[in-house]
């Protein structure tokens, strides 16, 4: 081989060994939904979010949508934020805020991002770090006025299947469950399954000790109701089902608590 050939041949090789990898393509555009709640400034709301990420747009967009705690009615917010490498600008469609942004992560697979965003008219600015989970997504916004710091909310938010979203909406404009509605549904659940065995354990104590049997567990299922109901109460309003909770309350044995689940 002549020197010319060798050197033209390793320059290649050379050539061959620093060329850069190709880039690698963005993901598909993809969407996904999130629901929980936000706590802050005294009130607990129940919250919705679509976010929808689309590379080859150079865009994400979320849908977000809250019901202040039951007071107001549900209120909704579809925001586009626009991507320039690992910053973003944002805008509310309706006009309700403006802000911008920074993206943490591989591009258009973030795993966090922070931003600033401005409510017109108001002297109000929020800061919110954002952070995507195993299971879903959480938040943390401090609101400022005029540079004082008047509260900060935290959400805590889980994945959903987006094909529930239109259920999800029409659901959050509903009332929460009230706590009335709730004890009255976990009283009559603990009752029954409380009797439920009992009665069982009455009927196979001979006849003469079965009225003293039955005072002494009255006594006991008190005790139980004063102890359980409380916890019962917290966790059915935060599940918010009110469907299930409706029938826990009008079932009439056993079986129709089992028909509820």
């Amino acid at each position: 081989m002549s020197r010319r050939v060798l050197a033209l041949t390793l320059a290649a090789c050379s050539g061959a060994a620093h060329r850069p990898a190709p880039p690698v393509a963005p993901p598909a555009a993809s969407t996904t939904c999130y629901a929980g709640r936000s706590v802050g400034m005294g009130k607990t709301a129940r919250t919705l979010a679509r976010r929808r990420i689309d590379p080859a747009a150079g865009q994400i967009f979320e849908d977000v949508s809250h019901d202040e705690g039951g007071a107001h009615g549900a209120k909704s917010f579809h925001v586009v934020m626009v991507v320039d490498g690992d910053h973003f600008t944002m805008t509310e469609t309706g006009g309700a805020f403006t802000g911008s942004g920074t993206l943490v992560g591989e591009p258009w697979r973030w795993t966090s991002w922070s931003s600033t965003s401005e409510i017109p008219h108001t002297g109000i600015t929020v800061e919110s770090d954002d952070e995507l989970t195993e299971t879903g997504m959480t938040a943390t916004k401090q609101i400022t006025r005029e540079g004082k710091l008047v509260a900060t909310t935290k959400d805590e938010l889980k994945a959903f299947d987006c094909a529930e979203w239109d259920k999800a909406v029409i659901a959050l404009a509903a009332p929460p469950l009230d706590a009335g509605g709730c004890e009255a549904a976990c009283r009559n659940y603990a009752q029954l399954k409380f009797w439920d065995r009992a009665d069982a354990e009455i009927a196979a104590l001979p006849g003469a000790e079965q009225a003293v049997a039955r005072t002494t567990r009255t006594a006991e299922l008190a005790t139980q109701l004063d102890r359980g109901v409380a916890p019962c109460v917290e966790s059915c309003v935060a599940a918010n089902n009110a469907t299930q909770t409706a029938c826990l309350a009008r079932a009439a044995s056993v079986a129709d608590l089992t028909a509820c689940e």
